[in-house]
């Protein structure tokens, strides 16, 4: 069969998981394994991955999981995928060396294989030739795929910045064009990186105290560029953060960065070093609760930022983190500290494409479809618009939802199914679909308390031996808290009473207790706490 179908797991109408399968008559492949980090962190909860029921379930006919670059909205689920599903991966060395380090920290390192590929290469994989085509993006390592498969060409972007010269090269039009729309809403303003490096090498000059730049740990280039600068105005540089580190070090491995030991010291040493001539580069760019640079800004760190420092957030600001980042400048700020990030001075440079980006894209490939991929809704239909507006042709438009299934054919695509897809949620060593009961109960724990009542029954004289017993957690000050658990003893009495003069099950006077202990609390509180009646009996 002649089929090719698309199925977006993740990473359309949302900022990361991105996970995309293709599937052809002679076998399937997955593009990217990302995650997403939860918005706001209630429940416990580290990280949010796709739901990969369907490659799993469909294992046999997976080829191959293709990495476009390293970065964890794009690589970070790849252990939980292989862990059920051991398909090869194939990427740049970079990335997987990245991907070696992950999956060692889950003893899956040693069964796996990991198959490297360069810039320019082509592979046979599940009855397409895929071509791999470097191009520039806020890290090293990074493709487009150029896929010839049974129903035409189909192109997909990756992460990139700029239109790679090769894409002139591809033969058109080309059948599906799966586009990122990171940038589509709102065109950024577009200092490049020697702009950016300026912007820096000036605040550095101009800085009487230490130099603090945050930035993603997988911003090689960008470290590179910080270091050069710190070495220029005779500042020793310290690196801090275990995924910066990291980086560092696969990065020196292979070649790609070179620092001098000389100019670096360990961050245990930087009292010793006048603050003048330091420079620490760390983590923190989204204001993580226990990033680097978070714990630097609530004082939580042994460096403490003080009037004549300089702060530099070098990154976006990714959709959903706003409040975190402005609580963290804002602390920086009452610190005494100066805090310059990308709304305020040029110290980023987007690593995603322009509006005239993506439309230079668009013209070269010339494709009869386009999917636009990696952003909310409203991104992608910016997107779309543009295209619209910008365009004589008038390619077809696919708004993809998470586990449609698209079946491309020589007159268009259509949605033909849908596939198993959702959000599955890590909690430290457990993963899965953890939302529907768990973090059910934990938001309500942290809206309104928790109250246990404990009881015990002689079972043969049908009274009650102990209790009611009475624990409050989070329910009120403990001003108020004798006074209502008074209360909630005196309503539960009266509901067991009346349970035991009718001979009720026990299952029964729970439910009978919680709903009358809970319409008791919502009247005298204005909210519902968590009861928990546990009642023995002997």
């Amino acid at each position: 069969m002649n089929t090719v179908k698309i199925i977006p797991l993740g990473g359309v109408r949302e900022f990361g998981l991105n996970s995309m399968v293709v599937e052809t008559g002679s076998g399937s492949i997955v593009v990217d394994t990302g995650i997403m980090f939860p918005k706001y962190n209630p429940t416990g909860i580290d990280q949010i991955i796709p739901d990969f029921t369907h490659v799993v379930e469909n294992q046999e006919a997976f080829q191959g999981i293709i990495l476009t670059h390293a970065h964890e909205d794009h690589i970070g689920a790849l252990p939980y995928l292989l862990k059920e599903a051991p398909i090869p991966v194939y990427s740049h060395p970079f990335t997987l060396e990245l991907a070696k380090r992950k999956l060692r920290e889950y003893d899956m390192d040693g069964h796996l294989r990991l198959i490297p590929v360069h810039a320019g290469q082509t592979i046979p994989l599940a009855g397409m030739e895929i071509e791999f085509i470097e191009v520039l993006h806020s890290t090293i390592g990074c493709f487009s795929l150029n896929m010839k498969t049974p129903q035409g060409r189909i192109v997909h972007s990756g992460d990139f910045r700029v239109v790679p010269p090769e894409f002139s090269r591809i033969e058109t039009p080309v059948q599906l064009f799966i586009c990122e729309s990171t940038n589509a809403e709102v065109d950024p303003r577009c200092a490049d990186e020697e702009r950016v490096m300026a912007t820096i090498d000036a605040i550095i000059k101009q800085t009487n105290g230490a130099v603090l730049v945050s930035t993603f740990s997988s911003h090689v280039k960008r470290i590179q560029m910080l270091y050069d600068l710190a070495v220029q105005n005779s500042r020793k540089v310290t690196i801090i953060g275990r995924s910066i580190n990291q980086v560092v070090d696969i990065a020196s491995d292979l070649g790609i960065v070179e620092f001098d030991p000389r100019d670096l010291i360990k961050p245990e040493e930087i009292s010793t070093i006048d603050r003048s001539r330091l420079m620490i580069i760390c983590t923190g760019t989204q204001g993580e609760m226990y990033s680097v640079l978070s714990l630097i800004a609530r004082g939580w760190h042994k460096f403490k930022a003080r009037s004549g420092d300089s702060v530099i957030i070098s990154a976006r600001i990714i959709p959903g983190n706003e409040i975190a980042i402005a609580r963290c400048i804002d602390q920086l700020i009452d610190f005494g500290a100066r805090v310059y990030y990308p709304d305020t001075a040029d110290v980023h440079a987007t690593g995603h494409a322009t509006h005239s980006e993506i439309l230079e894209a668009v013209k070269l490939l010339n494709p009869r479809i386009i999917m636009p991929i990696h952003g909310e809704l409203r991104h992608m239909k910016a997107l779309a618009d543009m295209v619209e507006k910008s365009l004589t042709s008038d390619p077809e438009i696919v708004l993809a939802r998470p586990g449609q299934v698209w079946s491309l054919t020589a007159t268009g695509m259509e949605i033909t199914g849908e596939a198993p897809h959702g959000k599955c949620f890590v909690d430290g060593e457990l993963t899965g679909n953890i939302h529907d009961v768990v973090l059910r109960d934990r938001r309500h724990i942290s809206e309104g308390g928790l109250v246990i009542v404990f009881i015990v029954l002689d079972s043969a004289r049908s009274e009650v031996a102990l209790g009611p017993d009475i624990m409050c957690k989070g329910v009120v000050p403990a001003s108020m808290e004798q006074e209502i658990v008074d209360d909630i003893r005196k309503n539960a009495s009266q509901i067991l009473n009346m349970c035991l003069v009718k001979d009720m099950d026990t299952q029964v006077v729970q439910n009978r207790m919680r709903e009358s202990l809970g319409t008791m609390l919502k009247s005298r509180l204005g909210k519902k706490p968590m009861i928990i009646p546990i009642i023995m009996e002997m």
